[in-house]
């Protein structure tokens, strides 16, 4: 391999190593069966929460959005903002608690989404919380309220930080013996708008 070879080559690797650290990595995680045991360890945590949606349609004087089907899970785009700022799709249950595992470290949510018949509807609601080794961190209870029109609308989030949803989780984790619990200081109201993505004619919601 001639010299001008090697430069080239040598070239390529590290600007796919930069294009790794700069944009990071992208991972689905999907939360544990009530069946499943979560563990804990030095490099993990895992997330607890609960959330109850309840959706509405907006009717006006020109006639009213048609009845939509939805998803049974939505989705959570995260961002780890130490260390390399990996990215995590979070499929989180509509209406019941849930505990993941995640990395260590500290996490912000950049959206949520959920799949409908006509499209995907997207909201951000301002969402931060730490994972620390060998802890759970709990994110309460979520009284949620969505009101969809054609294309726009809006979601409300009530949080309730409630022990008793850390206490039924524990049996659930590591091993039925629990794990120390901080709780998520989030806003405890909000109000944020959402818009339709239209989706492509045929396409239905998993």
């Amino acid at each position: 391999m001639n010299c001008s070879v090697f430069r080239s080559v040598c070239m390529a690797v590290l600007l796919l190593m930069i294009a790794e650290i700069s944009f990071g990595t992208t991972a689905v995680v999907v939360p544990q069966s009530v069946s499943d045991t979560v563990e804990v360890d030095q490099g993990h945590g895992v997330l607890l929460g609960a959330n109850h949606l309840t959706i509405g349609l907006i009717r006006n004087g020109q006639g009213h959005s048609p009845d939509l089907t939805w998803s049974n899970v939505m989705t959570w785009r995260l961002e780890e903002v130490t260390g390399r700022k990996r990215s995590l799709a979070v499929q989180l249950p509509l209406n019941g608690p849930f505990a993941m595992r995640l990395p260590v470290g500290s996490y912000r949510v950049t959206q949520i989404s959920l799949d409908s018949s006509v499209g995907t509807w997207h909201a951000v609601l301002p969402t931060t919380f730490e994972i620390r080794p060998w802890e759970c961190t709990s994110l309460g209870t979520s009284m949620l309220q969505m009101q969809v029109g054609f294309v726009t609308g809006w979601i409300t989030r009530r949080v309730h930080a409630e022990q008793e949803l850390v206490g039924n989780n524990h049996e659930q984790i590591h091993g039925g013996k629990g794990c120390s619990t901080s709780i998520a200081e989030l806003e405890p109201h909000l109000k944020r708008p959402v818009k339709l993505d239209l989706r492509g004619e045929g396409s239905s919601p998993n």
